[in-house]
């Protein structure tokens, strides 16, 4: 019990609990709610960067760790573009929205599956810069498109900030052009991966 009681567990299982939270807080029809949604996805992605850098520093990896910490960070990525796709600013392009997230989904799911059978196995995964990049570009993008969409609403609120606000247009084809580029990204990443990895045993010892 010792053993998985630690920070990076910890953060790993808050990862978790702040999944639901953020999507329930973000498709609220509340400005409040939804500001408070975007901190929270803020919040959960630090986890996500911290916890890794903190089980490796002090040598606190453990077994839950290697299971839950990808499932937990696919669970946040896939929740924030979920949210995006679902909200109504978006639904003229919700359609396009869907297929590029749903490819984004079945790479992320199976990746994860073959990640964890390969853990299971014993067996060591080869990774890339190109896993960072994705990471990184999805984060950026799901960040920057929630916290456009809460200047929006602070928009409606505040009529006079309107004037920094670029335009439902300019939004719908900035947002549409990053999700693209994180499906390719993503895509990408799943090919290389699935071309370094053979999970196969490994039965040597180093």
């Amino acid at each position: 019990m010792k053993n998985i009681l630690t920070i990076p567990n910890l953060l790993t299982v808050l990862r978790f609990i702040l999944v639901p939270l953020f999507l329930f807080c973000f498709l609220s029809d509340r400005m409040a709610l939804q500001i408070l949604g975007t901190f929270l996805f803020i919040l959960a992605a630090l986890t996500d960067h911290y916890d890794g850098r903190i089980a490796r520093r002090y040598r606190q990896v453990t077994q839950f760790g290697k299971f839950a910490d990808p499932l937990a960070d696919k669970l946040l990525t896939l929740a924030g573009f979920v949210a995006i796709v679902l909200r109504d600013e978006f639904a003229a392009v919700a359609v396009y929205l869907a297929v590029m997230v749903g490819i984004i989904a079945v790479r992320e799911i199976g990746i994860t599956v073959l990640r964890i059978w390969a853990i299971m196995r014993e067996t060591p995964v080869i990774t890339s810069m190109w896993g960072k990049v994705k990471t990184t570009a999805q984060l950026f993008t799901i960040i920057f498109t929630l916290v456009i969409l809460n200047f929006r609403q602070i928009t409606l609120k505040v009529p006079e900030s309107a004037t920094y606000y670029p335009g439902d247009q300019v939004v719908t084809y900035v947002v549409n052009a990053l999700i693209f580029i994180c499906m390719i990204i993503t895509v990408i990443s799943g090919i290389l991966y699935l071309s370094r990895n053979r999970l196969e045993p490994n039965n040597s010892a180093a």
